[in-house]
């Protein structure tokens, strides 16, 4: 820009800092001045109101007491009456609204004025105060001229308000014109900033309350996956998790990744090294048409702009959340991206190792079946369920047969695979919906909902054909004994159910191992007790 160019346009702010100047200056002086008149308008109308009220309440003591000390603020309201009514009315000229509703006002002034005299004047002469009927009439027309007085206050604030409003409209329709991109620009960018301030600092607050009560770690994955594709407009987003063994990523996708071409990827086969973001610890990002040296085995197929950002917690990544878009992504909107992720990383990792935690209390190690604690918990569960649903719930209890003499011959650590070989054998023939758990020692209880005593005994055959013909290398062949109790058929509460399908089992191994029971009415001899 020419040094003429800079005095020209420094000539042409100071013009219009000037034009603009002037006309706040002269719109300010009309808004005084109106603003001057308003309130001798309103002034005036208090104290018409007031003069009133000093002739009503002069005129009550009087006809209460029959002192003439009262008269005084009769007779003085009744000239501040008048004065205040002229010069409502030398403002209200040219008005003829105002003009009417003053008149009004007047008129149902005078009538109570009239009647209030000629009741003085009684008093004066008869000693005899007004009867209830004049009372309650003088009350009317004092309550028919207060309302008078309130509409027209209404009607001075009505046009009080449209004289400023007029005003200030033509000194910013004015300052508008000498200054429109100045004035319009300049408020619309800041009007603008501040929305999108608002709305970004009231989404971040919004999910890390969410997360905060967040039950599950999934649930809040996907709260991060929707906040990511509101924060980032037309985007999608994904979030990629670590696994346990940390020999996978396993991802949680959000819906708009559907028509992406991140569905042809075999995502059960990626492994943390297949995503950038977490292999680099760092920020990983592609803009639409560039090339990469290594492409990304998650996202390298994806068009447009990406941006991938690794969940850091103490100096581990645990994850990664991919952001992808059509259009760019901006600066702003990578930085808000990595806001969120900061956030939601610490948050992620607490759930997980909660729930890791948790899972592993549960869990007994050397078959990756629940434990005895967790089945206690869970016969609970069934068993108040199936009450509830009026279903039955059988409990089998499978014991394997022999089993110190494969510790005493083969080692315990073959007696180890022997147990883990049979949790398998359990977790691989029972439904999705059974339950099975290590009881203790090399004891296993199974629980099945609606599932009857016939059916209970089928399964449980079904389990004993299946230990039976496993194959288990250095230790051969096993056997298992198991007995079958039914709720509410054999019990009516959990612990008995457990004490049945005990007594069961005791029958099953009293009756030569390698066999199913179900429950029976009568107690079984505990003679020849097995080994």
């Amino acid at each position: 820009m020419t040094q003429m160019s800079v005095r020209r346009l420094t000539a042409l702010v100071l013009m219009t800092v000037s034009l603009i100047g002037a006309t706040v200056f002269g719109a300010a002086t009309l808004a005084r001045n109106s603003a001057v008149d308003a309130a001798g308008q309103q002034t005036a109308s208090e104290l018409m109101l007031t003069a009133m009220l000093n002739q009503e309440t002069g005129s009550r003591g009087y006809f209460e007491t029959h002192d003439a000390i009262f008269l005084q603020p009769y007779t003085l309201g009744t000239s501040a009456f008048s004065n205040a009514l002229s010069e409502s009315r030398s403002y209200a000229r040219g008005d003829s609204a105002l003009q009417s509703a003053l008149s009004d006002q007047a008129q149902r002034s005078a009538i109570w004025h009239a009647a209030a005299q000629a009741q003085i004047d009684r008093v004066k002469s008869v000693g005899k105060s007004p009867s209830v009927s004049q009372a309650l009439a003088g009350k009317a027309t004092m309550d028919g001229f207060r309302a008078a007085n309130a509409a027209y206050d209404v009607q001075l604030n009505e046009r009080r308000d449209a004289a400023l409003s007029a005003q200030t409209w033509d000194a910013v329709g004015l300052a508008a014109a000498l200054a429109l991109a100045l004035v319009y620009i300049g408020s619309l960018l800041v009007r603008r900033t501040a929305r999108a301030e608002r709305r970004r600092t009231n989404r971040q607050r919004e999910l890390r309350e969410l997360l905060q009560v967040s039950e599950s770690e999934n649930e809040s994955r996907l709260l991060l996956v929707r906040h990511i594709e509101r924060t980032v407009p037309g985007s999608a987003a994904a979030v990629f998790n670590r696994n346990n063994s940390d020999d996978r990523l396993e991802p949680l996708i959000g819906e708009r990744f559907e028509a992406t071409p991140l569905r042809g990827i075999e995502l059960e086969q990626l492994k943390p090294r297949s995503c950038m973001a977490v292999r680099l610890s760092r920020s990983h990002e592609r803009r639409s048409g560039e090339d990469s040296l290594m492409p990304c085995e998650v996202c390298g197929k994806i068009e447009g702009d990406l941006a991938c950002e690794p969940l850091l917690v103490g100096g581990q990544v645990i994850g990664s959340v991919l952001v992808a878009r059509a259009g760019a992504i901006g600066e702003r909107e990578r930085n808000r991206v990595r806001e969120s992720v900061v956030q939601a990383a610490p948050i992620l990792a607490n759930q997980r190792n909660l729930a890791l935690a948790e899972t592993r209390a549960a869990s007994d190690a050397l078959t990756g079946l629940p434990n005895r604690r967790a089945a206690d918990e869970t016969l609970k569960r069934m068993a108040a369920h199936a009450a509830r649903r009026v279903s039955p719930l059988a409990a089998v209890l499978l014991d394997l047969d022999h089993f110190k003499q494969i510790n005493d011959v083969h080692g315990h650590e073959q007696g180890d695979k022997a147990l883990a070989a049979v949790g398998q054998i359990l977790s691989s023939t029972l439904r999705a919906s059974d339950f099975a758990a290590r009881y203790g020692g090399e004891e296993f209880l199974i629980l099945l909902p609606d599932t009857d005593r016939p059916t209970g005994r089928d399964v449980a055959e079904k389990l004993r054909i299946a230990i039976a013909s496993a194959d288990i290398s250095n230790v051969g062949s096993l056997t298992a004994s198991l007995g079958v109790a039914t709720l509410p058929d054999d019990a009516g509460e959990p612990d008995q159910l457990i004490r049945k399908a005990d007594r069961a089992l005791y029958a099953a191994k009293a009756a030569g191992r390698n066999r199913v029971e179900t429950s029976v009415s009568h107690e079984l001899a505990t003679s020849s007790s097995p080994a």
